[in-house]
């Protein structure tokens, strides 16, 4: 993760107007795979390890910074409406960049590590991006990985 801090955000989410919004989408994220796999999701961090609970987790979570609930209202206009204040600039505008993303799966290859790599969206569609950034893969294998676009 950037340099940047969710702390808040974070801890907002456990208010009684979001826990159970969040446990919803936390199920529809992880519920079937559990299912299959014979697995509670309370069993994750046992079966998996936390790095791997935590990371899916992580993707629940900020698939859920992009969802509106059926009164149109989301979770980091709220906290930034209520609570932005106590934050960087550089920390609400990277929530905002989160809340406006889309959640997606995306097919990696071309790497050239320190450098860029191709990224094809699996769900979209469409042909391959060209993804530039100091913090590119540093192996050259292909593979599929979860990032937002």
């Amino acid at each position: 993760m950037p340099a940047h801090s969710l702390d808040g955000l974070m801890k907002w989410i456990r208010r009684d107007e979001w826990r159970d919004a969040f446990e919803e989408a936390l199920e529809r994220h992880l519920m079937t795979a559990c299912n299959r796999a014979g697995v509670e999701m309370s069993e994750l961090a046992e079966a998996l390890g936390d790095h791997a609970q935590t990371n899916l987790w992580g993707c629940a979570f900020e698939d859920f910074l992009t969802r509106e609930d059926d009164a149109g209202r989301n979770i980091v206009d709220d906290y930034l409406k209520r609570r932005g204040w106590k934050e960087s600039a550089t920390d609400r505008r990277y929530m905002t960049g989160l809340r406006n993303s889309v959640m997606s799966l995306y097919e990696v290859s071309a790497i050239e590590p320190g450098v860029s790599f191709f990224a094809r969206d699996l769900i979209r569609g469409g042909d391959p991006m060209t993804v530039s950034e100091h913090s590119a893969p540093r192996r050259s294998t292909n593979g599929t990985a979860s990032r937002r676009g």
